[in-house]
């Protein structure tokens, strides 16, 4: 995938939204040319959804939502803290002025720090944010509302949150109910699955996790208990773009390969890849017409140096034994993973300061790192990259 220059950063955009509004118009966009893209349905919400979707978090580029509509995509994805209202701000702007809203998939989260809180203010804080987004967005309701990042089965029942959820879904602000997850996955799964309360899941799912047997048998029978599945993550975490100091590079078929591994598993309804220019858009959705590998795909897949070189950190926690200053350092590797491979350091001061606040202080006393990942992740190198950020992340 290449890099635009600036006279393509501004141009294509532009060149694109002309192109689209004309063609959108005159009915003949994709006419007789794309294959219908592949639908699965979303559990027993009854939604059926092209099966890539789009992760908005990291676009800025408002033709880029617009184009992603007009190709074909229909499930679009958000949260009130991602670019701290920003996103929301612009995909509700898009969506209002394409006259769509009754064609797409909306959904956005929440976020809070629920467990030992009182259950009023949690609920008020949940209300304010919620309505926060719906004004954002401009829109009465959204399709599915997620309860963000629970990392821990027992936070998927808490009280509070659900009270307030369920109560914006008999106002009709929410149609569906869903928690997002990045750590202890299949726990998370499992209890949703035992409440019975959500219609989705959204949980991250990668080639570097093939060999998570917890997670698999987890998503399987949440999707046949009829929990909707939306994975995220699905390129581990940003591979196109490895640190500068990883060796090697990528294929071009690597986003692809990795992309359609994930959607060969069948109890995954959509994907939601965060692509953020029209390149990656059209590469991404060009696995919806056809999911079978090509025969470069299989040759990147079947590298063993692949999961190896993508160190994707699974937030399994494992690491934290090592250190002897209990750093939390998940919350490092995903501030990393935001830092530098989605290149969105607003997010990743956000991540730092909500998981980590102390964590890059603490490490600083150390020379050399003693935390050892069990799967592929070089937490010295990336914790000493972050160090390098940290006037950036920290100021």
């Amino acid at each position: 995938m290449k890099d635009w220059n600036r006279r393509e950063f501004i141009a294509k955009p532009l060149a694109f939204m002309a192109a689209s509004q004309v063609l959108g118009k005159a009915g003949l966009l994709h006419a007789a040319t794309a294959p219908a893209p592949i639908h699965r349905t979303l559990g027993k919400t009854g939604l059926s959804l092209p099966v890539v979707s789009m992760g908005v978090m990291n676009a800025n580029m408002p033709a880029v939502v617009r184009r992603a509509y007009e190709m074909g995509i229909r499930h679009f994805d958000t949260a009130a803290v991602y670019q701290n209202g920003r996103n929301e701000e612009m995909l509700g702007t898009v969506i209002k002025d394409l006259g769509v809203r009754d064609k797409v998939v909306i959904a956005t989260k929440t976020h809070i720090l629920a467990a030992r809180r009182r259950a009023p203010e949690v609920k008020a804080e949940m209300r304010s944010i919620f309505e926060g987004s719906l004004k954002r967005l401009q829109m009465d309701h959204v399709d599915i509302l997620y309860f963000h990042n629970l990392d821990n089965a027992d936070d998927v029942a808490l009280e509070a949150p659900l009270e307030a959820m369920m109560a914006f879904k008999k106002e009709g602000k929410a149609r569906f109910l869903g928690v997002s997850t990045h750590s202890n996955a299949a726990q998370v799964l499992q209890a949703a699955t035992r409440l019975g309360a959500h219609d989705v899941v959204l949980v991250g799912l990668n080639y570097t996790m093939a060999d998570d047997a917890a997670l698999h048998t987890a998503i399987a029978t949440a999707a046949k208990r009829g929990i909707g599945i939306v994975a995220m993550k699905t390129q581990a975490g940003g591979t196109a773009k490895p640190s500068s100091k990883l060796p090697g590079t990528l294929p071009a078929c690597s986003q692809t390969a990795l992309l359609k591994w994930v959607l060969a598993n069948p109890h995954i309804a959509t994907a939601i890849p965060g692509f953020t220019n029209f390149d990656q858009l059209e590469q991404n959705f060009s696995v919806t017409a056809n999911l079978s590998y090509t025969t470069e795909e299989k040759a990147f897949l079947g590298d063993k140096a692949t999961v190896a070189q993508a160190e994707f950190c699974r937030q399994c926690g494992q690491c934290r034994e090592d250190c002897p200053r209990q750093v939390d350092i998940p919350g490092l590797m995903r501030t990393h993973m935001y830092a530098v491979q989605y290149g969105n350091r607003e997010h990743a001061r956000l991540t730092l300061a909500l998981a980590a606040p102390h964590a890059l202080a603490a490490c600083s006393g150390c020379v050399t790192c003693r935390a050892t990942c069990r799967n592929a992740v070089n937490i010295a190198r990336k914790i000493d990259e972050l160090k390098e950020l940290a006037p950036v992340l920290l100021g």
